[in-house]
């Protein structure tokens, strides 16, 4: 089964997935550090998604995990006035978009672990555990994020993602990661498998912007699947960049560890606060572009709909 904000989902219910999506980013410290991350309206992202269901699209995996912006009870609300199958990340970001005093520098392990378990046993945290009250709602994650920065995380990081593994074990859901270059994965991937992470239950995100298609073929022969998200950037490189990728990928035979999202994760990116290339580039535009580069509407259709399908239904029993 699929975990969504509404409840859970028959995993050959979902239709074509973006795996890497920002829908709302209110509050926190990374709209500090950069202001172009405030995407604070659900109007603006009803309309957004909207456009994206239109161009034929189904799912968005919301990537913004606790302490850093995530709008739950907003989750809901898109999901229920617009129809789209929404899925809610909880773990959590770089150490940079998190305070000096807050408390992912000083918790344990364990603790944070069983913060992450709760998500999804209870349900979301409104605040993200901001305190000083915990209010839940009934919506639980789908997935868990972990994110590092760079080839050496910084130990808040490292037990972050430590705790992660420990809960993905106990709660099935698959772990989706962030990367800032192609060595964040291998870091990643020894840590989570050193929790008992099967590495069919991690997707590493982003690698499209840094990995060569050798590294990428790697982490999939390795079991794992790789997120190529950085479309719509046409100002730093064209997208059929990333169709050529899937294409190179579906030559070595590793198509069936391939999703796809965008990462819109600023407001000069949506249509809805006056920017582009829009949520609907990713189901409007690129599938003529895996076209162009040899691929079949059956590849398509798995890339956007089968392999989200495997990779985002929960192990319904976690190994021991």
């Amino acid at each position: 089964m699929i975990v969504t904000v509404l409840g859970e989902i028959p995993a050959a219910e979902l239709g074509r997935t973006d795996c890497h999506e920002h829908l709302l980013i209110r509050g926190g410290l990374p709209i500090v550090l950069e202001p172009d991350f405030a995407l604070d309206s659900v109007d603006a992202a009803v309309a957004e998604v909207g456009e994206f269901l239109a161009a034929g699209g189904a799912a968005l995996v919301d990537c913004m995990p606790l302490g850093v912006g995530r709008d739950a009870r907003g989750l809901v609300e898109i999901a229920r006035r617009t129809g789209a199958v929404v899925i809610a990340t909880t773990g959590f970001h770089k150490d940079r978009y998190y305070a000096a005093d807050h408390w992912v520098h000083t918790y344990s392990v364990e603790s944070i672990v069983e913060l992450l378990v709760s998500e999804f046993t209870e349900g979301l945290e409104v605040s993200g555990y901001g305190g000083p009250l915990v209010q839940r709602l009934e919506a639980r994650p789908g997935a868990i994020k972990v994110a590092t920065s760079g080839p050496v995380p910084t130990p808040t990081e490292l037990r972050l993602v430590e705790a992660a593994g420990y809960a993905q074990v106990r709660t099935g859901l698959p772990v989706l990661t962030h990367t800032d270059d192609a060595g964040s994965a291998d870091v990643q991937l020894s840590i989570l498998a050193g929790c008992g992470v099967p590495p069919s239950s991690i997707v590493f995100g982003h690698m499209d912007r840094h990995a060569s298609v050798s590294a990428l073929a790697e982490l999939c022969a390795a079991g794992a699947s790789v997120c190529l998200d950085w479309m719509g950037r046409h100002d730093r490189r064209p997208d059929e960049y990333i169709a050529d990728l899937v294409a190179s990928l579906a030559s070595r035979g590793h198509l069936e560890h391939v999703v796809l999202g965008q990462d819109l994760a600023r407001r000069t990116y949506w249509h809805a606060y006056g920017g582009g290339p829009g949520l609907a580039n990713l189901m409007e535009s690129f599938p003529a572009l895996l076209r162009k580069a040899g691929l079949t509407d059956d590849h398509i259709d798995q890339v956007l709909v089968g392999n989200p399908r495997r990779v985002l239904d929960r192990m319904e029993t976690p190994p021991a």
